[in-house]
């Protein structure tokens, strides 16, 4: 196994955790004391009047965290044992207990048992999410299919009644595999590199590109936000065929991004088609477009300008991920919900 599979390893286990009560978990918990110990003793070189139990605090928690309650509480009463033997003196000997003992392993063990309460409720929110997760998974793949033969249907149907009239069929056609296209790409997408443009070109496609023109660099988008985008040139170009610019020969539609600093900014400007008018409430659409980029600390501004439709949006330009954070991502989506408990 590479340093970097280990890497992903050891996420997706500090994600997920052990199954609580397995050989596992407890023999996390023994390690960690392990190296408690082997600090606290390096410790002890340099300062012998340090607290005995100061280096196994972390020890308890990250038990707790990977392995559950009975990892924690294992290594809780390790810490007991051992910082009883070696570092309260006189050292490795049990004595009788002095008047300051008690005192000192009620604290330490009120503050393991807290800690460990903290972490368990901690592997009960990683696992209500990851559960979320797989359950939001689950839909998306569900409502995908139905989606694609929702979509076969509609393509059998206008097959059939457009019979004898091939030019419209093979317009109507071609806008259908655009369609069946970007849906693939807003259920697919999430880890792979995907160009600003390519999002464009597939969401203006089903109108064609005499209408259209396209400036800006190459720039490299992850993650989530390339499918939000998706969506949001998605409404921005349905509103555009059915009210705007693309509704008539003559309007034309000019998109323009570029970056400043560390956001790219895009400008979509329409122009040429019908008056526009403000809209008395803003509809379902219009908050898709201005919210969408919110949660990735961007932002859209629609202007409802009398010669067109223009919107400026502005959202950060996220770097590549980590192939270490891709490969806990996949070995993740592998295991499903399974570990936390």
């Amino acid at each position: 196994m590479t340093m970097r599979a280990l890497a992903a390893r050891l996420r997706m286990i500090a994600r997920g955790g052990l199954r609580p009560g397995s050989l596992a978990a407890f023999s996390a918990a023994i390690v960690l004391v392990a190296l408690a110990t082997l600090l606290r003793l390096v410790i002890d070189i340099f300062v012998p009047s340090a607290a005995p139990f100061t280096t196994y605090f972390p020890a308890i928690l990250v038990a707790a965290l990977v392995g559950g309650g009975s990892a924690g509480i294992l290594a809780m009463l390790l810490g007991v044992v051992i910082s009883y033997w070696i570092f309260m003196p006189p050292d490795f000997y049990l004595r009788p207990l002095t008047l300051d003992a008690p005192v000192n392993f009620g604290l330490y063990i009120f503050a393991s048992l807290t800690i460990i309460w903290i972490a368990n409720r901690y592997r009960r929110v990683v696992r209500k999410l990851n559960e979320e997760e797989h359950y939001r998974q689950v839909v998306v793949d569900e409502l995908g299919h139905r989606v694609k033969n929702k979509l076969a249907t509609v393509h059998a149907i206008l097959r059939h009644e457009l019979r004898g009239h091939d030019e419209i069929w093979d317009s109507v056609a071609g806008r259908l595999r655009a369609l069946s296209v970007a849906d693939d790409f807003l259920v697919s997408s999430g880890g792979t590199a995907v160009e600003l443009r390519q999002i464009l070109t597939m969401e203006l496609k089903p109108y064609g590109s005499a209408n259209v023109a396209m400036r800006g660099e190459p720039i490299q988008l992850f993650a989530k936000l390339p499918a939000v985008l998706a969506l949001v040139f998605h409404e921005l170009a349905t509103n555009a065929a059915k009210y705007g610019a693309l509704s008539t020969p003559e309007g034309r539609l000019d998109i323009s991004w570029t970056q400043r600093g560390g956001d790219v900014v895009v400008e979509w400007v329409e122009s040429g088609g019908p008056p526009v008018t403000e809209p008395s409430r803003r509809g379902f659409g219009s908050n898709l477009i201005e919210r969408s980029l919110a949660g990735f600390g961007g932002s859209a501004k629609i202007d409802f300008a009398l010669a067109g439709v223009r919107c400026h949006m502005r959202f950060p330009l996220v770097q590549a991920p980590d192939a270490a954070d891709m490969e806990a991502k996949v070995a993740q989506d592998g295991t499903g919900a399974r570990g936390a408990g």
